[in-house]
């Protein structure tokens, strides 16, 4: 399943950061969301994407994050407790 959600990642991607029409590899459900949290000033942080229907996902870690793409600064800690859930992350290796 990791590999369903990097693939899913490169669509995102090849569609200009919008996630609202991607189905989740894990419950087929058009709820996949994602934000960059990470330095303005370097571009670089992680991303978490995760569905909010069976509120599954993985997290990317040491990424560069795309100019003029939304994100919140690293020590924005109400903004990232407010946005990301607390999502089952999927590991490397997982299949169900």
């Amino acid at each position: 399943m990791f590999n369903d959600w990097l693939e899913l990642l490169k669509k995102i991607s090849k569609n200009n950061y919008l996630a609202e029409n991607f189905i989740c590899p894990e419950c087929g459900q058009k709820s996949v969301k994602y934000v960059y949290v990470g330095d303005s000033t370097t571009h670089i942080g992680y991303l978490p994407i995760w569905c909010k229907n069976c509120n599954k996902g993985i997290q990317i870690s040491r990424v560069e994050i795309p100019e003029g793409v939304s994100m919140i600064e690293f020590g924005d800690l109400k903004s990232i407790k407010k946005i990301i859930p607390n999502f089952r992350q999927i590991a490397p290796g997982d299949q169900l």
